[in-house]
């Protein structure tokens, strides 16, 4: 799997990005295999946004935004919100599977 790790508009530290590649790295633990991990993070207004684009290898992307104050906070919460989602999917699909 790529890691993409993308800093708009500023200079963003080292250890944010390592953090945030860090944090995002145990999703592939969910039993689904990605091609790419983008995670793009941006300085707006005094806050940190950060959005994070899962890319599987077939079908539609997952995609997790949010914003806070605190930079390792807004990559905690866009991070836990792709786990529910991958975590949904995961459910969905599997349940399909079982009743068809």
């Amino acid at each position: 799997m790529q890691y993409q790790v993308v800093s708009r508009n500023s200079k963003l530290p080292e250890a944010l990005r390592e953090y945030a590649k860090s944090r995002v790295s145990g999703i592939e633990n969910y039993g689904q295999e990605f091609e790419e991990i983008e995670i793009i993070l941006d300085l707006e207004h005094g806050q940190t946004l950060c959005e994070i684009i899962l890319h599987p290898f077939r079908g539609d992307s997952f995609v997790a935004r949010d914003r806070a104050h605190d930079s390792r906070t807004a990559v905690d919460s866009a991070a836990g919100k792709l786990e529910r989602q991958v975590l949904k999917f995961k459910d969905k699909k599997s349940s399909s599977r079982r009743q068809g």
